[in-house]
């Protein structure tokens, strides 16, 4: 609606992520903090590390692809994907 690419506007939505994941990460971390060892420190350090490498690849392997093919397939995707999910529900499959 602004006149960005999709390339520019998939970026930017990836930049506004990081507040949101710092938050939650700050937040879950203060609510674990009497619980977390020098060995989970060690184990959290190592899965901030490995999940930082997938995102950089993942991040880039978007970007590519919407630089390429546009939304338009993400929107497809979206579209079926709320379709599947909200016939299964009508089907009563969630219900417990």
């Amino acid at each position: 609606m602004l006149g960005l690419s999709p390339t520019a506007a998939a970026e930017f939505s990836f930049f506004v992520a990081i507040p949101t994941m710092l938050g939650a990460t700050a937040y879950s971390a203060y609510k674990a903090r009497n619980d977390i060892t020098a060995d989970g420190m060690a184990m959290v350090a190592v899965g901030f590390f490995a999940a930082f490498i997938c995102a950089l690849v993942v991040v880039k392997a978007v970007i590519g692809f919407i630089s390429r093919r546009g939304l338009m397939p993400f929107a497809y995707y979206r579209i079926g994907l709320g379709v599947l999910i909200f016939a299964l529900l009508a089907a009563g499959f969630g219900r417990g």
